[in-house]
């Protein structure tokens, strides 16, 4: 497993977590990308069998990867995703850090066709591979909206996606009925979408 440290990231100083400021999908996605390649470039992973995976901002990060590098992955799992950044953002607005959320991702009324451009939900014809989406029904950080709508759009373009929602679920996996739902469920679709090293294309499923 690759765990990118993207600009951003803490730990690396102020100016490495400045740089990433309103560039989610953008240059700290490139980040993920490259690290990716580097795996492949020298010979540490099977290009054939790659799935990005991702909580929270992770999520999101999953599922731009799934719409902006189409062949890079087999398969994409985000767990309490973000996956449109304007209903995000209005949503965080009644939080008490909604001036640092807006530094991060962007402005309703500045950057809103940005947003717009890098938010998976808009970006799902692009998609070609498997998609499992799960999130808590009580997600207090990231809406569940956020996924159903995401599973909705999926839905639509006939993309191939399933989608688990965890009942009375919060952001953190609080409950050990579900982390280990969660992680018996990741088991199941990588086994399915990388374990031959082919893409294994499932059916539409929501499951709640």
């Amino acid at each position: 497993m690759l765990q990118m440290n993207f600009r951003g990231s803490s730990g690396f100083g102020f100016d490495f977590m400045k740089s990433g400021l309103k560039q989610w999908g953008l240059q700290m996605q490139d980040d993920i990308t490259d690290g990716v390649h580097w795996l492949t470039d020298n010979g540490i992973a099977d290009k054939k069998r790659i799935c990005i995976v991702g909580a929270s901002y992770g999520g999101y990060a999953a599922l731009m990867g799934a719409a902006t590098t189409p062949d890079l992955y087999r398969c994409a799992i985000s767990f309490a995703g973000v996956s449109n950044l304007i209903d995000f953002l209005k949503f965080r607005r009644h939080f008490v850090n909604k001036k640092v959320v807006e530094q991060q991702i962007g402005s309703l009324f500045k950057d809103a066709d940005q947003m717009r451009a890098t938010s998976p939900q808009n970006l799902v014809d692009r998609i070609k591979i498997p998609v499992l989406l799960v999130h808590g029904s009580n997600d207090p950080i990231v809406p569940v909206g956020q996924s159903r709508d995401m599973a909705a759009a999926l839905k639509k373009a006939g993309k191939p996606y399933q989608y688990i929602e965890l009942e009375e679920g919060d952001h953190w996996l609080s409950s050990y009925d579900h982390r280990l739902r969660l992680f018996q469920e990741m088991e199941k679709f990588l086994a399915a979408n990388l374990g031959t090293g082919e893409v294994n294309v499932t059916s539409n499923q929501e499951t709640h």
